[in-house]
């Protein structure tokens, strides 16, 4: 995500909201369901898992080259991450070529960006191994651009274009109030003008800002994304030879639709949407289509007062994209990248989160962002459920929790992390849990035990014990005022049985905007992203070198290995599995030893888009065991087991807890195919092969080891560095205090939170004073 430089009073009241908000929590507002439980997190494999040291494409080759244009090319990072059906792990990254910003971003960023590039990792050997697709961008391309037309107001047909207005019913508030006109298919009134630059086409179709899903048929499509421009500019930019970018940054949400087939090793192009989004959010339904819902025609210089207001339905069968609408109740106003989850009754389910910071801060109805809602996708229409007790989210990260044999008809929900309030709501991060039940439309909602570490955009993991991983983030809303962020290096488990926290093995990363992480196919976690924004929209450096987070990309990844590794028990082995499993059937699954085994699940592939994950979801089948296959039930619920791929786990029961086997991977849809399931990845828990601690600031621990083929990365630091930036004394400060009262992101988060505010406001009216002498 890429914002405009906020005002200073939105800096100032952000910040003491956060304050406010915090103070209040610790005063007594917190009502956590269980008492913390803490771990030492230097604690034995056994206790809090295990970090390999960072590993990435090309191992420790420089990071970032120059090529004979002088523009920097660095390796891509894991901002997007997803499991494909053969057990590799498709990825791109986010904020493509930001480094070639010299002075400020505002007027930089656009015209030096560039599409995100793709890779695809293998960890299926044990040697990472990278391929490049061929598209490695996608292959697309803004699908409303018109040729010859550089909407730089030469042509008056361009003036409504450029200003956003009045747009089409659909596009925001204004263009269902004002607009007229319009099609399902028709681009004729769309509130935006893309220009068409020949010259210059690699940073008009970014995957970046898209969502992305598996899906049925174990394609990864990708929805929505970036064209990047500037307002005005005609080219004035050093792209054509001239010494610098003229005009303001504009991010226009994109119509593309792609998909990546595995098969093919390499991107479809799928029909484009209606309605151009940037971060909007995607659900496969029961029977395999993709609703899509929110993002924003254009970011920076929109005036629809608003985002994206209809839903549209793509199917895959037809390769086409259906508007939904049947009046004003198909119309809903949601934050960008909303966390949804598809409910066992069909219906769609948002509990009042997502980010809050676009665009330009608000929107005329954002308070429908606070409420709990439900869409029906058979009636396509919203409703209102009431409001979130703790208003609206921004940041957090949102998780089902698994379904449980003889509840199918319930949806339990994890909500952790995050900013409080609509736009322009908070700053600082906070601990805050909640846990959403949804049976039907009825919706209870409870405060759940608070995180240890107060973290925004965090990303999140379910285990195949159904313990949820909470990792990555940052201390405050990084886009409020990009480098003055402090890193959360530190893990947590969630146990929803106990519902309780437990410290885990911190990671050796920053990564604080731009991640992801998802579970492999062999039960470890994958960690990877980071990609901030350049520090106060200036350049990328650090503000406070040692103490602020690295404002400079990371393409490495980390593995961990949770403690059922380290139990010193073997694991479960899956013999024999089918390949196609269909909705109600008894599915037979051969192990080695079924006296020990507690569960058989269906995990679906997952799928991490910077800390969105809205249709990963875990399905405990009832079993029963005969000698050593085990029968088990698969739901007859589409909506509860939607269409596509699965890890199958079974989980055997030890003195230390469960210990889950590697997964085979099958396919759920019309039909079954007992030929045997592939088991891509091979038992990584012998001596703790790929166990490592994580490298601290003097280097890796003791001990550390690193992934077979792969020279360990010692720096987080790319190839090419940057001038440091200048920060205010009162900010310094600030950090510095933060820095000593938190490790890791631990401290006493309401003193945090009342100096960061404090020396934040006087920071920015110190720059202020400044400024005007």
């Amino acid at each position: 995500m890429i914002d405009r430089r906020p005002r200073r009073w939105y800096v100032r009241c952000g910040t003491a909201g956060s304050a406010i908000l915090l103070l209040a929590g610790a005063a007594g507002v917190s009502s956590s369901t269980a008492p913390v439980v803490r771990a030492d997190s230097t604690g034995s494999p056994d206790q809090v898992g295990q970090w390999t040291q960072p590993f990435e494409e090309g191992g420790a080759t420089p990071r970032c080259t120059k090529g004979t244009d002088g523009r920097i090319f660095c390796k891509p990072d894991g901002a997007y991450q997803g499991v494909l059906k053969d057990g590799r792990v498709l990825y791109w990254n986010a904020i493509e070529s930001s480094e070639n910003v010299q002075v400020a971003a505002g007027s930089e960023l656009s015209p030096e960006t560039r599409n995100a590039s793709s890779r695809v990792l293998d960890l299926r050997s044990g040697t990472p191994s990278w391929y490049t697709p061929p598209h490695v961008d996608g292959g697309g391309r803004n699908p409303s651009i018109q040729s010859g037309d550089s909407c730089q107001g030469t042509n008056p047909a361009d003036a409504p274009g450029i200003a956003g207005v009045p747009g089409r019913p659909g596009d925001g508030f204004i263009g269902s109030t004002l607009g007229q006109g319009g099609s399902a298919t028709g681009i004729s009134q769309n509130p935006s003008c893309p220009p068409d630059r020949p010259a210059n086409q690699n940073n008009a179709g970014d995957m970046f800002c898209s969502d992305m899903a598996n899906m049925a048929n174990g394609n990864i499509i990708s929805v929505g994304g970036t064209d990047w421009y500037n307002e005005p500019g005609d080219g004035i930019d050093r792209d054509h030879g001239y010494p610098y970018d003229v005009g303001a940054v504009e991010l226009e949400g994109l119509r593309s639709a792609r998909y990546f087939d595995p098969s093919k090793n390499d991107w479809v192009q799928a029909s484009p949407m209606k309605y151009g989004r940037w971060y909007p959010s995607l659900i496969v339904l029961g029977d395999g289509r993709i609703v899509v819902s929110g993002g924003v025609t254009k970011l920076i210089k929109s005036t629809q007062l608003g985002q994206v207001r209809r839903t549209e339905t793509f199917d895959p069968a037809t390769n086409a994209w259906t508007e939904n609408y049947v009046g004003p109740e198909s119309e809903n106003e949601l934050p960008l990248m909303a966390r949804l989850h598809l409910t066992p009754s069909g219906k769609i389910f948002y509990g009042g989160s997502g980010q809050m910071w676009g665009p330009a801060g608000e929107a005329i109805d954002e308070a429908a962002m606070a409420m709990m809602q439900l869409y029906d996708p058979s009636t396509k229409k919203w409703s209102m459920v009431g409001p979130n007790p703790l208003v609206a989210r921004s940041g957090d990260y949102s998780v089902i929790l698994p379904f449980k044999p003889g509840h199918y008809d319930t949806m339990n929900v994890l909500a952790y992390g995050g900013t409080l309030g609509v736009p322009p709501g908070g700053e600082l991060a906070t601990p805050v849990t909640q846990l959403f039940s949804v049976n039907g439309d009825k919706v209870d909602v409870q405060r759940g035990p608070d995180l240890h570490h107060a973290r925004w955009f965090n990303a999140g993991v379910m285990l195949p014990t159904g313990k949820v991983l909470a990792l990555h983030g940052g201390d405050k809303d990084e886009v409020i005022d990009p480098g003055s962020e402090l890193p959360v290096r530190a893990t947590e488990l969630y146990d929803p049985d106990t519902k309780t926290w437990t410290d885990m093995a911190p990671i050796g990363r920053d990564r604080t905007y731009h991640n992801s992480a998802l579970l492999l196919p062999d039960g470890r976690v994958l960690s990877g992203g980071h990609s901030p924004i350049p520090a106060h929209y200036g350049h990328h450096g650090d503000v406070i070198p040692g103490t602020t987070a690295n404002n400079q990309k990371d393409s490495s990844f980390q593995v961990w290995s949770p403690p059922y590794l380290f139990y010193g028990v073997s694991r479960p082995q899956i013999k024999n599995a089918p390949a196609g499993i269909t909705w109600g059937q008894n599915m037979n699954v051969t192990v080695d030893d079924a006296s020990n085994i507690a569960k058989v699940e269906l995990y679906r592939l997952p799928t991490s888009q910077h800390v969105l994950s809205n249709n990963n979801r875990v399905i405990e089948l009832p079993f029963q065991a005969n000698g050593n296959t085990l029968t088990a039930q698969v739901p007859a619920n589409h909506n509860v087991a939607t269409p596509g791929g699965y890890y199958i786990f079974v989980t055997k029961k030890s003195a230390k807890g469960e210990v889950p086997s590697v997964a085979a991977i099958t396919m759920l849809g019309n039909t079954s195919d007992n030929s045997a399931a592939p088991i891509p990845m091979q038992d990584s828990s012998p001596a703790g092969s790929f166990g490592a601690s994580p490298p601290g600031a003097s280097g890796p621990q003791q001990g550390a080891t690193q992934l077979p083929g792969n020279p360990p990365v010692p720096s987080a630091k790319p190839g090419i560095q940057y001038v440091q930036e200048f920060v205010s004394v009162p900010q310094a400060i600030s950090s510095r205090l933060a820095g000593f009262l938190r490790t890791d992101g631990e401290g006493p988060v309401a003193l945090v939170a009342l100096l960061t505010a404090l020396g934040l406001g006087l920071g920015f009216r110190a720059r202020r004073w400044i400024t005007r002498r």
